[in-house]
């Protein structure tokens, strides 16, 4: 098992709100890897899989308009 605290913030979007990343583990090859996200309003602290959140856009990290629908 690993544990990582990003060093920068990382804004999401949850299903419960949005919130920032606080630390990722990694449980190994047969386990999703568990996200722990402090929601903004609520404060309350949750954990989700990578399928239960989308990382908000950051022009200065070279992420804009993320969060639109693609069109084909």
């Amino acid at each position: 098992m690993r544990i990582f605290e990003p060093k920068n913030r990382i804004e999401v979007t949850t299903t419960k709100g949005d919130g920032i990343i606080w630390l990722v583990t990694d449980y190994g090859h047969e386990t999703d890897t568990i996200y722990t996200i402090v929601l903004n309003d609520s404060g309350e602290v949750w954990q989700f899989t990578h399928k239960d959140f989308r990382v908000k856009s950051n022009l200065t990290f070279g992420r804009a308009n993320i969060n639109k629908k693609a069109t084909i």
